[in-house]
């Protein structure tokens, strides 16, 4: 089963439904009010576009598109009752023929006088322009005129808002362009505004549909837009004489607390302690109040005192997010057209923003950087992927990256097509992204080895079925904290194999030096030289503790990853003339259909030493993380109760115990069979029996609120609470 605990996201999410062939990057929106509520903005004038802005209103703009009829011999007018309408002109014109001059309208056409006289078509190529889409030209009747069939004419059916088929003047080839940013499009997302072409794609701002109500969950649709569903919640009615606040009916409705001042404060016409909703609180049974319990962070590190900040840059037509460490001196980046994969992450040298030379991490298309990718051992390569028979069958394909079966990579395909993003959210020294990833290879599931999808605008962005969610940020002066959630979106089930999640590519950069020295955890250097596909070279090595880290020849300068699991197996991979290598935990996991997958890792900058030494922190440092399942929030127990949850550590948990209000303590038993925890976090110490059980005996509590509190303590001593709930006990 799927507990409480594993769902990513908060209850009041703001959720982001994925338009196919659509990237929507979101913005940080904020609560402003909507001046387009309940407003009719029709001017009933055809002539004009109506439309409205929810942070300035109604807008009226003059509709010069449906009147314009592409002619440059009519002058197009609207009628503001009438609406469009046209009349010839005799203005000056051009009639793309080279061989006319003094082109003007006539009755709506453009022509000009032919000067080009010949005897046959070779006589006109001095004339020719030089464009070889317009067309060549042809003797007929001892004039040079445009031979119509030789028009190029693109086809438009893999056009969009923002990308169209454009012949090249020099070639007469077609070929897909962007059209120019800020060009206004729609990307048919109810769930944005302000549509504009950005790189060749749509995109949109994100609406705010805040309802400022805690009552209900806030949600859009991209088919519907806002949607405002009623949840239960708990609540805050903002009257001191209530208790017990609870959503209800997209209102929040308390129940009578006031018990000492005569009143019929909750309206049920009843008064004090005869009231049944009083007779529960505090001052009828002299209850201490127990507050709101403080919410527990999953992530077992409590990251940097002072939260560093955070920058956004648009380089080269690309859209990059940083964050600097709390000392301001480090920072790592993502960029939203592959993905948010990482593409940076050193010193901030000058300053300045984006990237610079002094780093271990800076993408040069896809150089040093981090990212994911997933496999499927039954659908591993092209053609025998379609019928899930690779791992019983072999493929006929070549044993090449071109041919691969199911593989979502986060930075983008083979056909050089980037992932974008979905959102982005860059605030408070976190940095959240979430993508869609590309099918590395569109075709993996034809039934023959094609290579032809990079020419087909139809399949050459095609987008998986998984969902990545990627959290960064600041742990420790030289540690950023890599958190992964992969969502299946599909009913596909993914057996267990080697995924990548992720990989550090450190070599190929724009700036500063490669990185190819390969070190495991006991400082023991790597040689990569086992033969692969396509003239790579690869070798597979043990790391007992559970990093390993790529230097500079000099070994002082360089990057390492710490795997929260401690995963002891590694990859190495190379190729020195490209130049091209990478290093990556192999962590194996199955995806099951519909299921969530999840990974935390740490990426460490600086020498071989500082790596070292910074890893052995982690490795000593890092304390349990875990859920409690029962009872629930705001449950109201009796009797003797089942207290019930889980609990994961690097090394291994020591113990687990149940602390009520602060005081009473008692022990847990830690070792029970928990399977569908170990799906979702795999590779942990002592899986699948890390859920943690007890029985709660409520006869020697008051009949008030208590507040429980689960404390973990692992193996290396470090305690921590992992799940805080208040619960009414009721005898």
């Amino acid at each position: 089963m799927m507990t409480q605990c594993m769902s990513f996201f908060g209850r009041h999410r703001q959720v982001l439904w994925l338009v196919p062939s659509v990237l929507v990057l979101a913005a940080a929106c904020g609560n402003t009010g909507n001046r387009c509520a309940d407003v009719d903005c029709d001017d009933k004038n055809p002539c004009t576009w109506d439309g409205c802005d929810p942070e300035t209103g109604c807008l009226h703009t003059p509709q010069l598109g449906p009147c314009d009829d592409g002619n440059p011999c009519t002058d197009d007018t609207c009628h503001p009752t009438d609406g469009c309408g046209s009349v010839f002109n005799t203005a000056a014109c051009d009639d793309q023929d080279p061989c006319t001059t003094g082109d003007t309208c006539q009755q709506g056409v453009c022509r000009g006088e032919n000067v080009c006289a010949c005897q046959q078509d070779a006589d006109c190529e001095p004339f020719e322009d030089g464009d070889a889409c317009n067309g060549r030209l042809a003797c007929q009747e001892t004039a040079c005129k445009l031979d119509p069939a030789t028009v190029i004419t693109c086809d438009t059916s893999g056009d969009n808002d923002c990308r169209k088929n454009t012949c090249q003047p020099t070639t007469g080839t077609c070929q897909m362009e962007n059209l120019q940013d800020g060009t206004v499009c729609d990307d048919g997302n109810l769930c944005t505004d302000r549509d504009r072409c950005q790189g060749g794609i749509c995109v949109g701002r994100m609406i705010d549909c805040s309802d400022s109500n805690p009552c209900t969950n806030d949600d859009c649709h991209p088919m519907q837009g806002c949607v405002h569903t009623n949840n239960s919640d708990s609540c805050n009615d903002q009257n001191s004489c209530t208790s017990t606040d609870t959503c209800s009916g997209g209102a929040c409705v308390g129940k009578e607390s006031c018990c000492g001042d005569s009143r019929d404060n909750d309206g049920d016409q009843t008064t004090d302690c005869d009231d049944t909703d009083c007779s529960a609180a505090a001052e009828c049974s002299g209850c201490p109040a127990v507050p709101d319990p403080e919410p527990v962070s999953e992530s077992p590190l409590p990251g940097e005192t002072i939260i560093g900040r955070s920058e956004s840059t648009t380089v080269n037509g690309f859209h990059d997010d940083y964050l600097y460490n709390g000392a301001g001196e480090i920072k790592i980046g993502t960029r939203r057209e592959w993905g948010g994969s990482i593409i940076f992450f050193g010193v901030k040298g000058s300053g300045l923003p984006g990237m610079n030379s002094f780093n271990t991490i800076d993408a040069n298309d896809t150089g040093r950087e981090v990212q994911v990718a997933f496999y499927d051992p039954d659908r591993a390569m092209q053609n025998c992927a379609w019928n899930a028979s690779c791992a019983t069958v072999p493929t006929q394909c070549q044993n090449s990256i071109t041919y691969l079966g199911w593989n979502p990579v986060q930075g983008g395909n083979r056909c050089n097509r980037g992932s974008g993003v979905e959102s982005v959210n860059n605030t408070d020294g976190l940095l959240i992204i979430a993508t869609n990833p590309l099918f590395w290879n569109p075709n993996w599931d034809r039934t023959d080895c094609s290579t032809d999808a990079c020419d087909d605008p139809n399949l050459r962005e095609r987008r998986s079925d998984v969902r990545v969610v990627q959290r960064l940020r600041f742990v420790d002066y030289h540690v950023v904290e890599l958190d992964y959630t992969v969502f299946n979106l599909s009913d596909l089930d993914h057996r267990y194999t080697q995924q990548e999640m992720p990989t550090v590519y450190t070599a190929n950069g724009n700036n500063g030096p490669d990185l190819w020295r390969l070190f495991n955890s006991e400082g023991r250097e790597i040689a990569i030289d086992q033969p692969a596909n396509d003239g790579f070279y690869y070798k597979n090595f043990t790391s007992p503790g559970g990093f390993a880290c790529m230097q500079s020849s000099s070994l002082d300068y360089g990057v390492g990853l710490y795997s929260e699991n401690r995963n002891p197996n590694f990859q190495g991979w190379q190729l020195r003339t490209l130049p091209f290598n990478n290093f990556r935990p192999l962590n194996t996991f199955a995806i099951p259909a519909w299921g969530t997958v999840r990974a935390r890792s740490y990426l460490m900058i600086g020498s071989l030493a500082t790596i070292n030494s910074v890893a052995a922190w982690l490795d000593s440092r890092l304390p349990p993380f875990g859920c409690l399942d029962a009872p629930t929030p705001e449950a109201v127990i009796s009797g003797t109760v089942a207290v019930a949850g889980w609990a994961l550590d690097n090394k291994g948990v020591g113990s687990v115990e149940l602390v009520v209000d602060g005081t009473l303590r008692q022990a847990l038993v830690y070792g029970g069979d928990r399977p569908d925890v170990c799906l979702v976090w795999p590779g942990y110490a002592s899986c699948n029996r890390v859920g943690f059980g007890g029985q709660l005996d409520t006869s020697a509590l008051t009949n008030c609120e208590h507040l429980l509190e689960i404390v973990a303590r692992d193996t290396d001593g470090n305690s921590r609470v992992i799940a805080r709930r208040r619960v009414r006990v009721a005898n």
